[in-house]
């Protein structure tokens, strides 16, 4: 029983630790957002990387 429940604390420990780390994704404040053109497979641009708006 003890062995048990020092596993289960040791591992709530590592888990709750890096539950603390700081999680970045996306564009970032500041960050310059970056050009995308996207490859049209369908209508009169078909096969050519061109913007629809």
């Amino acid at each position: 029983m003890f062995r048990v429940s020092s596993l289960m604390a040791a591992s709530m420990l590592l888990v709750g630790s890096t539950c603390l780390a700081e999680i970045k994704s996306g564009i970032q404040v500041g960050e310059a957002v970056k050009s995308f053109n996207p490859l049209n497979v369908t209508g009169p641009n078909a096969g050519q990387f061109a913007c629809l708006v």
